[in-house]
């Protein structure tokens, strides 16, 4: 899930108008993670530099959608975290198990559960999102079809029971439907009609009020500004301490840490890396540090059919360029010291990260002589030339000079990153400009382009290198599905195209051995550090803040389960 951020103030009344929430009550005997009495009600403010840019799970970019889809939708399993450990437990699904050869694996669900409009949640509504999500999986549904990899379909025999047939047996399927969001049947079968274009292009947010079954409800959104959602008293598991949650999305994040240190806000689930010091020192604040699954990147288009600068292909002129990208300059100028290099796409977090590669040094002399090697000169001006090429893609001599794609909605400063990125690579006789990319939106439509088609190979020419971020998930599959073409105009930002890699992406997921499948994700993550998809840059830690007032926060879950909001309460 990909993540950047801005954000916008709202005042407390409009908060206070919008729910109508009242008082508190006082449960004996309750406590948090962090202890203290348990005080039910309230509403729990949260300040964010991360917007909740969709509510179709089909089409998003953000990982604050995530935590949305978590509120408002079923899930069959989600993530507990229990002494530094992530493991699997039911969210809908109240236990399961499966077939002697693994191909069928089998859903108890608990009963009795509802839609926001009153229509019955069951098996039903999940086999529907299965089968539909698996009919479009090359088109409208190819964001949420990575979850549900050989899968062939699905059936209810009764409301309270589902049934999943793979093709094969799989040896992650819990972790890949953690990422399963299940959908109300009978708002969305009629947008899966004709050629199902219509489930990625429905913007539940703009049809208020959205059909939920989830913790929460919504209650009211803004893109950037604050989305409310409130307790849903039909919810099966625990249900929210707090009995609303507003997310106010901030511009400004001076003006939003203010805002919590003023009292305007109870919690803010990342602190601007300039402002940890200040946070940290103030007495009326906890500050809570976990291990991030954010990283960030150069991304190379490196599409194949790319018609211009085909310079850029070549591993080795990206290698000699990352080589004088100072890494630990970035992480003490950008991140106050609060990350760390990275290699590997799928970053620290997970337990089957390729501890083998590289590691990519700073050493821009070597750099320098390896482009020097290959052919590429300094002009008069101190600015290297390309060679002229022939053949289809024909180019003529021209100077390596080009631009940088970076989002203005990312939750630290891209425009900092990219500034010691162009010093860098200035020093190996390339000049880049950035180019502002707007929201994640309009940024991920620059790198893939108007014409972007999977099926005719189409999309990806229009642009050289962007700076962005990823957030993983614990197990590794996501992110190496996004470099398959089966990601094209979906998840990929490089637009490569290598049916070796996808070989080896399908292999993986069918393979139950957890020491085999290591070995070809192992394999897998090195394919892509050796072609330099991407240039990884640093693992950012996770920097979480909230008043005194609060308390039973798990930072560990954000993205990840229901309880990162739920578990959440006011002190007595």
């Amino acid at each position: 899930m990909r993540r950047a951020g801005i954000w916008l103030v709202v005042a407390l009344a409009a908060i206070l108008a919008v729910t109508g929430c009242g008082g508190s009550e006082t449960t004996a005997g309750g406590t948090g993670t962090g202890g203290g009495e348990v005080v039910k009600g309230g509403i729990l403010r949260v300040g964010t530099i991360n917007y909740v840019d969709s509510l179709n799970p089909f089409n998003y970019i953000e990982s604050q959608s995530v935590n949305a889809f978590i509120m408002i939708y079923p899930q069959l399993i989600q993530y507990a975290y229990t002494d530094g450990k992530y493991e699997i437990e039911g969210d809908w699904a109240k236990s399961w198990e499966t077939s002697p050869d693994g191909k069928d694996w089998t859903f108890q669900l608990i009963p009795g559960g509802k839609w926001s409009d009153g229509q019955p949640l069951t098996a039903d509504d999940a086999v529907w999102t299965i089968n539909t999500t698996v009919k479009f999986a090359d088109g409208p549904t190819a964001v949420q079809a990575a979850a549900l990899q050989h899968v062939q379909s699905a059936e209810a025999p009764d409301p309270n029971t589902l049934v999943i047939h793979y093709d094969a047996p799989v040896g992650n399927v819990l972790a890949q439907l953690e990422q399963l969001f299940i959908l109300p049947r009978h708002v969305w079968e009629p947008l899966a009609a004709g050629n199902g274009k219509g489930l990625k292009t429905y913007q539940p947010q703009n049809n208020m009020p959205v059909v939920s079954g989830g913790a929460y409800r919504l209650k009211s959104y803004e893109k950037k500004g604050t989305t409310v959602f409130t307790a849903d008293p039909d919810y099966w598991g625990p249900k929210s301490n707090a009995e609303a949650v507003a997310l106010t999305y901030y511009t400004n994040a001076d003006a939003m840490i203010s805002d919590l240190q003023g009292g305007q806000l109870d919690w803010v689930d990342q602190v601007p890396f300039s402002a940890v010091g200040a946070v940290k020192r103030d007495s009326n604040l906890v500050v809570e540090t976990v291990p991030g699954f954010e990283t960030t990147n150069i991304t190379w288009n490196s599409n194949p059919r790319k018609s211009k600068n085909r310079e850029l292909l070549d591993p080795q002129v990206k290698k000699a360029l990352s080589m004088c990208v100072d890494r630990d300059k970035i992480i003490e100028v950008v991140f106050s010291g609060y990350a760390e290099t990275v290699e590997s796409l799928v970053g620290h977090a997970s337990p089957l990260e390729n501890p083998d590669l590289g590691p990519l040094e700073y050493d821009c002399e070597a750099g320098n002589g390896m482009l020097d090697d290959l052919g590429y000169t300094k002009g008069s001006d101190g600015i290297r030339v390309a060679p002229a090429t022939t053949g289809e893609h024909a180019q003529p001599a021209h100077k390596m000079a080009y631009e940088i794609i970076v989002p203005n909605s990312l939750n630290f400063n891209g425009q900092r990153e990219f500034e010691i990125v162009k010093e860098g690579f200035a020093q190996a006789g390339v000049d880049v400009t950035i180019k502002a990319g707007g929201d994640s939106t309009a940024a991920y439509a620059l790198e893939t382009g108007d014409n972007c088609d999977a099926a005719k190979s189409t999309g990806y020419d229009s642009f050289d290198i962007a700076m962005w971020d990823w957030i993983g998930y614990i197990d590794p599959d996501f992110m190496l599905s996004v470099v398959t073409k089966g990601q094209w105009c979906s998840w990929s930002d490089t637009g490569w195209d290598d049916p070796a890699y996808d070989k080896l992406y399908e292999q993986q997921g069918t393979t139950v051995d957890p020491e085999e499948r290591k070995q070809i994700v192992y394999e897998m993550q090195k394919l892509i550090w050796d072609n330099f998809l991407y240039t990884q840059l640093v693992n950012l830690e996770d920097i979480e803040a909230h008043t005194k007032g609060w308390d039973g926060f798990s930072p560990a879950l954000d993205a990840y389960s229901k309880k990162f909001y739920t578990q959440a309460h006011k002190v007595g």
